[in-house]
């Protein structure tokens, strides 16, 4: 996507551009193609960051027992 202000090209989706900061504004109709549905995108980041805490949880819990056990 072409900068109004400044001319330069910026990504697709981009809200600022990446040189001057103007507000980049696409057109309706090409802004509703490209995203989503925000509330699938929503619940696909929810659960990746529930199965990233769940691992996370998992490997202080190994860790805690295996130092519990090596200090007794």
């Amino acid at each position: 996507m072409r900068c109004p202000n400044c001319g330069s090209e910026n990504q697709a989706g981009r809200i600022l551009c990446v040189r001057c900061g103007t507000r980049l504004r696409a057109s309706a109709g090409s802004a509703a193609a490209a995203r989503p549905d925000p509330a699938t995108g929503l619940m696909d980041r929810v659960r990746h960051d529930l199965r990233r805490l769940a691992v996370v949880m998992a490997i202080v819990i190994a860790i805690a027992l295996f130092v519990g056990n090596f200090l007794r």
